[in-house]
């Protein structure tokens, strides 16, 4: 009976340490004209708690930040550029249709809808080519990179922590080449 007890707690702490990993977001730094671009593609943030409150009818909302950072040896990492992209998703049963508003920095970029499930989740779990920087302050042949932090509005699940976690994150980096 002792011999279990230990088992049983490192067992636990293994599937809480699970259920905490974020999901991964494929990110890709694009450099054309001297800009600093990203595209990304997270479709693990479309899960399936997204997917209950979007089939219920709740406006659910995909939130993406995206950061242009330089790695530092002896301090934080300094964050150059933000950029916030995402994309609402409002499902109409009587229509049996969705809607999806995809933003960046709070200006449309497209509303679509579909009848389609697939596509409304490619819609919202796809970006290309979101404006980082224009390449000023940058310099050339630095190392930086990129990252995306996912979260999905609103949380379906009670987590005991007080502070938030991101759903998913990616991270990229490059060589800025002029």
């Amino acid at each position: 009976m002792r011999g279990r007890r230990p088992v049983s707690v490192i067992l636990a702490a293994a599937l809480s340490a699970v259920t905490l990993l974020a999901a991964d977001v494929r990110v890709t730094p694009l450099i054309a004209g001297g800009q600093v671009l990203a595209s990304f593609a997270a479709p693990d943030t479309y899960s399936a708690d997204v997917r209950e409150s979007v089939q219920s009818g709740l406006p659910t909302t995909l939130t993406y930040t995206v950061e242009l950072r330089q790695s530092s040896l002896i301090w934080f990492d300094r964050t150059l550029s933000t950029a916030t992209a995402a994309a609402a998703i409002k499902y109409d049963a009587l229509t049996a249709s969705y809607q999806v508003t995809r933003m960046t920095d709070g200006q449309v970029l497209s509303s679509d809808r579909t009848a389609k499930e697939d596509d409304a989740k490619k819609w919202a779990t796809e970006f290309e080519r979101v404006k980082l920087s224009n390449g000023d302050g940058l310099e050339a042949n630095g190392e930086y990179y990129v990252r995306v932090r996912a979260r999905a509005t609103p949380h379906r699940s009670f987590v005991l922590w007080p502070w938030s976690r991101d759903d998913a994150a990616g991270r990229a980096d490059f060589t800025f080449i002029r």
